[in-house]
C-alpha cells in the first residue's frame, strides 16, 4: 500500500507532465487545423482563377463583369482579395492569331480561422494564375492588354 506523501507526489508529477505536453498538444492541434484552413483557401484561391479565366473566354463581358461574376461564384470576399485580367494576342480574331489567349491572376491574403497561429501565417498573401487559349472572338476585351486589379465588389 503506497503512503498518503508517495500518492501526492504522484499527482503532483502528473500535473507537471501535463504542464509539458498540453501546450505542444494544442501547438499541434491548432497547426494542423490552420494548415487545412490555409489549404482550403488556396484551393478556393485556384478555382477561382480557374472559374475566372473561363468566364474571360466565353466572352462573358467587359473586365469588371468578369471579376464580379469571379467574386460570385467563387464566393471570394472584397477584404484582402483583387483579380486581375490580361490578354495576350489577338482575342478578337483567334482564328487568325492561335496564340490569342486570357490569363487571370488571383490575389488572395490569407484570413485566419483560430487566430492562434498568426506569427506564422498572417501577413501570406495566395496567388494564382490561369490562362486560357480563346476558341471563339472576344467583342468584350481588347488585344494585347493589362487591365488594372479590381477588388471583388
Amino acid at each position: 500500500m503506497k503512503s498518503h506523501q508517495s500518492q501526492e507526489r504522484q499527482r503532483g508529477a502528473s500535473l507537471v507532465e501535463f504542464a509539458v505536453v498540453m501546450p505542444l498538444f494544442l501547438l499541434m492541434l491548432f497547426g494542423v487545423i490552420e494548415s487545412g484552413y490555409l489549404y482550403a483557401q488556396l484551393n478556393e484561391t485556384r478555382n477561382a482563377a480557374r472559374e475566372g479565366a473561363r468566364i474571360a473566354v466565353v466572352d462573358y463581358g467587359d473586365s469588371s463583369a468578369i471579376v464580379g461574376e469571379t467574386c460570385n461564384r467563387s464566393n471570394l470576399t472584397a477584404a484582402g482579395t483583387s483579380i486581375a485580367i490580361s490578354t495576350t494576342g489577338d482575342v478578337t480574331d483567334p482564328i487568325s492569331d492561335p496564340t490569342a489567349s486570357v490569363t487571370v491572376a488571383v490575389n488572395k491574403s490569407y484570413d485566419s480561422l483560430t487566430g492562434f497561429l498568426d506569427p506564422f501565417f498572417q501577413g501570406n498573401s495566395l496567388d494564382s494564375t490561369v490562362t486560357m487559349r480563346v476558341e471563339r472572338p472576344l467583342t468584350n476585351l481588347g488585344s494585347n492588354v493589362v487591365y488594372a486589379a479590381e477588388a471583388c465588389p
